[in-house]
């Protein structure tokens, strides 16, 4: 009896998260036109294990390469889902713990004193809790602009110059540039890129194909080709769900759809909606600013990529995000 109920229990879930999303040529076709018209530049759709649509756009201008599959481009802050990946990697290598407090690997790196700076952790990092002080200077390149706000823990609040910090504490704990070890430890999935500074902070560039490889490796649970480029353990099942309870739509640095509430970057109110309401429960995001997007859905077994220029025709990427979701569900 057990066991039937453990299989209806399975058959269930199955069928409230699936949507059977298929792609026909219309669809597809339909979906490229959208988004050449709101400036994208790459938008590649993969599903059930093969690449069945890769499109790119823009034309060629003087002194510039039209955009193509060898283009590198910006992550922007879907480079944090890398990070969040690397910070995995690590703790697995038994280089770090996310439970620590930060300043046992970066010593004093704030402003605070040294009592509240140690009650930070690099979880509190990975789930935008630090409580740091982010109306201070949003793009912090020293030390003397983190101080104290709230308690960590406490407050939500998406927070680039915190998260800055763990690349500095990667980069400590594995004697290892952020580039070199990126490279050492995702290259060989077909993650090939650069990170670049950036107001403070690191940018990731690479190609939207290198984009997607790392979409296959964390739809893969960590293992791609037969080879295991980190173990599904229980850093990265909680990667991949509700951090906390103050933005449940947040893991650690992804964001999550099918949640009950949503805080958005810029914003301290929550608001009663999902990430993409109309898009699969199960769906979760590493996304950046001006529209990069990926999109991984394990139910539907599906990847989407998007990159490119900030889709000005709509009021906002939020709705953007939406409006293509919208499209691919028609």
């Amino acid at each position: 009896m057990k066991k039937i109920l453990l299989l209806l229990s399975c058959l269930l879930s199955i069928a409230f998260f699936s949507q059977n999303i298929r792609f026909d040529k219309a669809k597809i076709d339909g979906l490229n036109t959208y988004n050449e018209e709101h400036k994208s530049r790459a938008f590649i759709i993969y599903q059930d294990g093969k690449i069945i649509n890769e499109k790119y756009f823009g034309k060629k201008l003087i002194g510039r390469q039209a955009f193509d599959q060898e283009t590198n481009w910006y992550w922007a802050s879907a480079g944090k889902s890398l990070t969040a990946v690397l910070i995995g990697i690590a703790q697995q290598e038994n280089l770090l713990n996310i439970e620590d407090s930060v300043s046992k690997y970066l010593g004093k790196w704030t402003s605070m004193a040294s009592e509240d700076e140690d009650k930070i952790t690099i979880k509190h990092l990975l789930t935008m809790t630090s409580g740091l002080d982010y109306k201070k200077d949003f793009f912090c390149s020293s030390k003397n602009c983190l101080v104290f706000k709230n308690p960590p823990g406490t407050f939500w609040y998406y927070d680039t110059a915190a998260y800055s910090q763990l690349a500095k504490i990667i980069e400590k704990v594995s004697k290892k540039n952020i580039d070199d070890y990126t490279s050492e430890k995702l290259s060989g999935a077909g993650i090939i890129g650069k990170w670049h500074k950036y107001k403070g902070g690191l940018v990731f560039f690479s190609t939207a194909k290198s984009f997607l490889q790392f979409g296959k490796l964390v739809l893969n649970k960590g293992t791609l080709d037969g080879k295991i480029y980190y173990k599904n353990d229980l850093y990265f099942q909680n990667m991949l769900q509700s951090s906390q309870d103050l933005n449940p739509s947040y893991g650690y640095l992804w964001w999550l759809n099918g949640k009950e509430k949503i805080k958005v970057p810029g914003v301290e109110t929550a608001f009663n909606q999902s990430l993409v309401p109309n898009a699969p429960k199960d769906m979760f995001c590493a996304l950046g600013k001006n529209g990069q997007f990926l999109d991984i859905v394990p139910s539907e077994n599906l990847i989407i990529v998007r990159m490119g220029a900030s889709p000005t025709a709509v009021e906002n990427t939020v709705k953007f995000h939406r409006e293509l979701w919208d499209k691919i569900l028609e």
